[in-house]
């Protein structure tokens, strides 16, 4: 007997290889999956403007890496305790003066519009319609720096709102020379508790329902990955939750991250993947009687499996991985 219902992964019109380019943003979602592809060594950008939960930003920033005319004094910042922060961002831009704090954003807006015409797949997660709006400039912000409750406003974005302005950074950045850009949207897994569990699902119901219209309006260029359904229908037991009983557990997020590769990754891609994971394996391993000979052959063995991986692979970088071999087997 079958005790669980499999949830259906469309098939997709395009496989991603070795060679191609990601990017992966939004939530914290976005931050494990993407994680992932950098430890396979695929070639990826993981939330390059910090972790953004709401649609509204994460489509504020895409605008703005793809306006080539956007400066620094674009760029909305403030100062609190004597750092400076950035209204858009998370605080892994923050600053200790105002130049830098803008200089931060503006040099990772210029590398993301620097690679568009090379940029093969977007992956945008999107956490929360629940935004939270600075009071008198009518600004959604990406984060709320930890400033006092009474200078925001809380806002809910509708499905229209959240369609309209993910659809205007989309053709945006379609226009700025990645015309192939394909994007695909998932919806996280977390659960909301804080707005309850009924605001929580209306919340997520809204997502879904503007990426399920954006996808019918770019069926060839916007595409959904249900890693909500996988955690809510397919896994739907609180094993598969962190401590906290709202984050995905690591094994869900393991197991996600094996659906998401059988489901886009392409057959070398795949192979691969298969065999820098048995390197790895031998890579972490650490010998009980570390400087004998039997321990040196592992190492020296390891050593030529990474070699050969390396020249059959040489658009992929081992070299923090050779020299931490080298500096064992020299010890």
């Amino acid at each position: 007997m079958d005790f669980r219902t499999e949830v259906e992964i469309e098939k997709p019109v395009f496989r991603i290889g070795l060679r191609q380019k990601t990017v992966f943003a939004g939530s914290c979602f976005a931050e494990n999956v993407g994680r992932r592809l950098q430890q396979s060594r695929l070639n990826c950008r993981v939330n390059p403007f910090g972790v953004l939960y709401n649609p509204e930003s994460l489509a504020t920033m895409l605008r703005l890496a793809a306006d080539p005319a956007v400066t620094g004094e674009d760029i909305p910042v403030f100062e609190s305790e004597g750092l400076w922060h950035c209204w858009l961002t998370d605080s892994s831009f923050s600053a200790l003066t105002e130049a830098e704090c803008r200089e931060r954003v503006c040099r990772t807006l210029n590398e993301i519009r620097a690679d568009l015409p090379g940029l093969d797949y977007l992956f945008l997660t999107l956490g929360t319609n629940r935004c939270y709006r600075l009071k008198g400039e009518q600004r959604i912000v990406g984060n709320c720096h930890k400033q006092s409750a009474a200078v925001f406003e809380e806002c809910s974005l509708t499905v229209e709102q959240i369609t309209d302005v993910l659809e205007q950074a989309l053709v945006a950045l379609w226009q700025q020379g990645a015309s192939h850009l394909k994007v695909v949207f998932t919806v996280s897994p977390y659960r909301y508790a804080k707005y309850g569990f009924h605001g929580s699902r209306l919340g997520k119901a809204t997502l879904l329902l503007a990426v399920d219209e954006l996808c019918r309006r770019y069926p060839l260029q916007c595409f959904y990955f249900p890693a909500y359904e996988i955690v809510l229908d397919e896994l739907r037991d609180y094993r598969f939750y962190a401590d906290d009983m709202l984050h995905p557990s690591s094994q869900a997020v393991e197991y996600i991250w094996e659906r998401f590769a059988a489901t886009y990754f392409d057959e070398e891609t795949l192979h691969f993947l298969e065999r820098w994971k048995r390197l790895q394996k031998s890579l972490a391993h650490r010998s009980l009687h570390p400087g004998t000979e039997s321990e040196r052959r592992f190492l020296q063995t390891t050593l030529t499996r990474l070699d050969e991986l390396a020249r059959e692979y040489p658009f992929l970088s081992f070299s923090t991985e050779r020299q931490e071999l080298m500096r064992r087997i020299q010890n």
